[in-house]
């Protein structure tokens, strides 16, 4: 065979000592290699411990080779130490081996290395490729690769990918169940919608398979796959006797069930559940309903954070906002000679509680000047965190390195001292990405049309969530190079950044009228935009850091908390820039959970006030604004509103058999779950709130998909919620939820609590 072209479009295992690289051609044909690969672990402990293994690896059905190697065992090594390297002949069996030799060594003797890095991208470090990575490939047998491409390239080109759609339709009732038969399958391609609906259930399987072989596409669309779709259909497959004939990828091999439960867990202090994935061979399937990286930044952002982080497409589209960073690290460990621990056990250092306070303190935060502002700037550090760990030199290794206890740099406040004699791994794993960020948000600026500016956009969105994890990742106890003291090493040099970046605002003759981590808000009586500039380029000569002007406003505001109105909302507030745009943060209508209704007329209020050009216009267009609540009002009272507009969505934080009070979310799962669908923690649950103060949970609120023609919702409850969102906004001015009903809405109206009948459901 010749030479083949082209680009990486799936890798994966395919037998216990095989990988699988689907290569796109230039052509657009997709063909496949397979190549041998062996998993490779490494052993350290001490030399008469090491060599006690050699008999149990000659008897070992899993050990192919082994010897001694020289490697960095820990992070911080500054020296190379002997390990046992072993080339194992099975994927398959590897775990089980890995936890035979921990045995062996009694739990003690030995610490093993590199033994859950996922196969796919084990295999990628070790040819040098990455996915959609262009190649040229020699040999069939024994391919051989040369990488005709560069992942730091911003400006590479990718094949032509064709997308499909899929969805497949139960015939049930409310909560559909794997037992119920398929009703209709929709695959739509290239804007050509196929529907699957006449004839027995078996034969509308096979001409779907059928349908994605002639049509061929290399991505396959999905919301909801993983957790319907996909083991639905292998369910079907199975009851109609045709498991095997169920081939939706490009190899042929049929599509598993993906039985068992799927993962909760938790992430930034919140909790998330990822369904079991469910992988097709040769081509991608993105299941868009599961995919944060693809609901935040696209398909060109999940094309770059694989083609960053080496890591195959599918896997990345299933990733968690933390993942990116390890798999950068995963990475530059295998670049340089770091072995990749199994299980993480750097503890954390001793400290007095002295120690303690000083170092576990957070951002630095300057507590808003309640009320409105006119002439005030916004100006933000740019990547504030990563920027400092980069140019701070700041990584679990080199924080109270043992090599340099007398560096000339110390932390602030708490005095760690930092290496001087290398450069630590999260500096050197983050300036590329900094560097390449930059470049695509200058290609942005130059785009000459709509479709460059969203590719770049989306690109530059999908650097950027490395950089937003990667200071969460150093405190996280279970990253693989983690430690908690590197953590509060950044956090340090942010307070002193912010202080003296409010120093010299000070200086220049602005006030400080909030501050918050990254950000100032600062005001300076007609202060234009080209002023704000000078500021921040002080600014940044001041700290070494890159400092931009957000925006001037012709007004902001700064609400009190809930709970007093002498006590400020430190993240809460709302304003209009000079250019017109509307920015609020913290709001009912930029929270989640707020149902649309409710975000609507909040939403709408604002609009009217953003019309106002200063405080004076503002203070006269509060009764416009409230026209908007009385308008919203009415259209509860007068059962005008869709039950979809009424759904309050609340993410569970722990499954919904263990929570101890009947939490509204809770109650809401308990009967979901009790029509017969699965609910796990981290999940979301929309409801419908039908009446608040019932004695009887389960009459307090239905789920959303549980409603049906007659359901009753608590329109007082609804209007409560409605009034509390416009005190939110109008609390500074004197307006309280009570003055709001007394002299806008109520008119001595008495509550009811039946409420009136939501609308069937379109």
């Amino acid at each position: 065979m010749g030479e083949v072209r082209g680009w990486i479009l799936d890798v994966y295992p395919s037998g216990v000592d095989e990988m699988a690289v689907w290569i796109k051609k230039e052509g657009g044909e997709a063909r496949m290699f397979k190549d041998k690969y062996r998993p490779t672990i490494y052993v350290h402990g001490s030399p008469g411990k090491l060599r006690d293994l050699e008999p149990e690896l000659e008897d070992s059905e899993t050990a192919e080779e082994w010897g001694f190697e020289q490697r960095r065992v820990r992070l911080r090594d500054l020296e190379k130490s002997e390990v046992l390297r072993i080339d194992c002949n099975s994927m398959k069996r590897l775990p089980h081996f890995a936890r035979k030799l921990v045995r062996l060594g009694d739990y003690r003797d030995y610490d093993l290395y590199n033994v859950d890095v996922p196969h796919p991208q084990a295999y990628l470090h070790r040819e040098g490729l990455f996915p959609l990575a262009e190649v040229e490939i020699s040999g069939f047998s024994t391919p051989e690769f040369d990488l005709r491409d560069s992942a730091d390239s911003t400006d590479f080109e990718l094949p032509p990918l064709s997308r499909a759609k899929l969805e497949v339709k139960p015939d049930s009732g409310t909560v559909p169940s794997f037992e119920d038969s398929i009703d209709e399958i929709i695959l739509s391609l290239d804007g050509k919608e196929a529907r699957i609906e006449e004839g027995e259930e078996e034969g509308k399987i096979l001409r779907l398979v059928r349908l994605l072989k002639d049509r061929d596409p290399d991505i396959v669309l999905t919301e909801g796959g993983d957790s319907w779709d996909l083991p639905y259909l292998a369910e079907r497959a199975g009851a109609n006797g045709i498991a095997d004939e169920l081939v939706l990828g490009r190899e042929n091999r049929p599509l598993e069930s993906g039985k068992g439960d799927g993962t909760s867990f938790h992430s930034y202090g919140r909790v998330y559940y990822r369904p079991p994935p469910h992988y097709l061979k040769g081509r991608i399937h993105v299941d868009a309903e599961n995919s944060f990286i693809h609901r935040e930044t696209g398909m060109q952002g999940l094309f770059e954070l694989a083609r960053t982080t080496r890591t195959p497409l599918q896997r990345t589209a299933r990733s968690s906002i933390g993942s990116a960073m390890t798999n950068l690290q995963l990475y530059w460990a295998e670049e340089n000679g770091v072995l990749i621990p199994w299980k993480k056990s750097e503890p954390e250092d001793f400290k007095t509680a002295k120690k303690l306070i000083e170092a576990d303190r957070g951002g630095r935060i300057y507590d808003p000047r309640m009320g409105i502002h006119e002439d005030v700037g916004e100006i933000d550090f740019g990547s504030f965190y990563p920027a400092m760990m980069e140019k701070y030199n700041i990584s679990p290794e080199t924080v109270l390195c043992g090599c340099c206890p007398d560096s000339e740099q110390k932390v602030p406040e708490v005095g760690y001292n930092i290496c001087e004699k290398r450069r630590g791994l999260i500096p050197q794993v983050l300036e590329p990405v900094l560097e390449k960020r930059e470049r695509y948000k200058k290609l942005l600026e130059n785009a000459e049309n709509h479709g460059s500016r969203e590719t770049f956009d989306e690109r530059q969105e999908a650097l950027k969530w490395i950089l937003v994890t990667c200071f969460g990742y150093l405190g996280y106890r279970n990253a693989r190079f983690g430690r908690i003291e590197a953590h509060e090493a950044v956090t340090a040099f942010a307070r002193k950044n912010l202080k003296r970046a409010s120093r010299v605002a000070e200086r220049n003759g602005f006030e400080v009228v909030h501050g918050i981590v990254d950000s100032l808000w600062v005001k300076k009586q007609g202060v234009d935009r080209s002023e704000l500039e000078s500021l921040c380029a002080r600014i940044g000569k001041e700290t070494g850091l890159p400092i931009g002007v957000e925006g001037r406003y012709r007004w902001i505001v700064f609400p009190p908390s809930r709970e007093s109105d002498r006590v400020p909302a430190v993240n809460r507030y709302y304003g209009v820039f000079e250019t017109g745009g509307l920015k609020a943060r913290g709001i009912a209508t930029r929270r989640s959970d707020t149902p649309q209704l409710i975000a609507e007329g909040q939403e709408e209020m604002l609009e009217e006030l953003s019309e106002a050009d200063d405080e004076e216009e503002f203070k006269a267009r509060i009764p416009e604004a409230l026209e908007a609540v009385r308008k919203y009002a009415g259209m509860i009272r007068k059962k005008r509103v869709k039950a979809k507009d009424l759904a309050v969505t609340k993410k569970l934080s722990r499954e919904p058999g263990s929570y101890r009070a009947n939490a509204r979310s809770a109650v809401a799962a308990r009967q979901l779950e009790e029509a017969g669908e699965e609910i796990h923690a981290g999940q979301q649950v929309s409801y419908v709130v039908t009446n608040a103060d019932a004695e009887r949970p389960k009459f307090r609120v239905r789920p959303l998909k549980l409603l049906t023609r007659g359901s009753r919702y608590d329109g007082d409850w609804y209007v409560d919620r409605l009034l509390v969102a416009a005190e939110e906004i109008l609390s500074p001015f004197g307006y309280t939820e009570e003055r709001i009903r007394s002299s806008q809405l109520e008119k001595g109206r008495q509550r009811n609590l039946e409420g009136g009948e939501v609308h069937p459901l379109s």
